[in-house]
């Protein structure tokens, strides 16, 4: 294992103490069994454009977990947001 992927992990493990933590102190109980953060970040290239990068990260990089679960998740979540806008208009 080199340095670079034994420190990937070590961060991975530090994000999910933070998910587990956060979730807890919003109130959630019981046993996490998913997690998922949708992040986005802004950059610009040389000629001044910006870039937008928008990924996922999934649990130890995301490679065992399949594409229906994560999705499903992800649905889930949305259906919730667009119920929540829905409501407030």
């Amino acid at each position: 294992m080199t340095d670079d992927s034994r420190k990937l992990k070590a961060a991975y493990q530090r994000l999910e103490e933070a998910i587990d933590n956060v979730a807890r102190l919003e109130g959630f109980e019981g046993v996490r069994t998913e997690w998922i953060l949708v992040c986005a970040s802004q950059r610009y290239d040389d000629e001044g454009d910006g870039i937008t990068q928008v990924g996922t990260l999934l649990p130890d990089g995301g490679g065992q977990v399949p594409y229906h679960r994560t999705m499903g998740l992800l649905d889930y979540a949305l259906t919730r947001m667009r119920a929540e806008v829905a409501r407030d208009d």
